[in-house]
């Protein structure tokens, strides 16, 4: 698989940003392959259980 895009997000106790964020990124991106990763921080508001999760 080939992909056309990369995004790499840092986080760190920001859930309510990185959600609208995500949802800003698949939204805008249509039929772009795409990969996304998240790298979390030790964030202690549920950042890492939304994305799981979501």
């Amino acid at each position: 698989m080939s992909l056309d895009l990369s995004i790499i997000i840092v986080n760190w106790n920001t859930q309510d940003i990185l959600r609208d964020c995500l949802r800003s990124i698949y939204e805008q991106c249509g039929e772009i392959d795409l990969e996304v990763i998240v790298i979390d921080n030790a964030s202690t508001d549920g950042s890492v259980e939304m994305v799981k999760k979501d």
